[in-house]
């Protein structure tokens, strides 16, 4: 069988002899043990990504303008460093499900303060005025956090203030500071 025809044939043939007769066993051979390494190194990544929210740095300088930072205790570290991050801290807080509203200090706000203002556990971290630890915990049910960011001329933080507000009283301004309020005795927090 020299023709191409032949050896075709002859080729189906052994195939087919070899497709149903049944398989010889294998030797055994050892084969090393290979450790993967990629599904823990991205377990580990997506672990970290999940606890810490950092948005990309801007060009205007070599900080993020903000980041959100989840403990294993339930709190938050807020760390607002420029007026630019304030919108992003107020969708970070949103998407983790702290009712939260964060405005810039606005000195020619006429609106009234509501009266029903009750501190809230925060704790400053550092002498870094935009950065503090913030017990979600400790947010009523029927409450809103406030915060209220003053900056300087340069956009960084001068001051930030962090108060609880009604549902249905959260200002649309607030002035440096947030302003005087008064606690309401109905509510009570922690």
């Amino acid at each position: 069988m020299t023709t191409p025809t032949g050896f075709k044939k002859q080729l189906a043939a052994e195939l087919s002899a070899m497709a149903t007769a049944a398989p010889s066993p294998a030797p055994a051979v050892p084969v090393p043990a290979r450790r993967r390494r990629t599904p823990f190194a991205l377990a580990a990544v997506a672990a970290a990504a999940a606890a810490v929210v950092v948005p990309a740095v801007s060009g205007s300088g070599s900080s993020p303008a903000y980041a959100v930072d989840k403990q294993d205790d339930g709190s938050l570290i807020l760390d607002l460093n420029r007026a630019e991050g304030l919108p992003g801290l107020q969708e970070q807080l949103k998407k983790l499900g702290v009712p939260a509203v964060a405005l810039k200090a606005d000195k020619g706000c006429t609106e009234v303060p509501p009266a029903e203002y009750w501190a809230t556990k925060f704790e400053a971290l550092s002498s870094d005025p935009g950065k503090a630890r913030i017990r979600t915990d400790m947010i009523p049910d029927n409450a809103t956090l406030l915060i209220v960011a003053e900056f300087k001329d340069d956009d960084s933080v001068k001051a930030m203030s962090y108060r609880l507000v009604k549902k249905d009283k959260v200002p649309t301004c607030a002035v440096p500071g947030i302003g005087e309020g008064v606690l309401d005795p109905s509510v009570r927090v922690g």
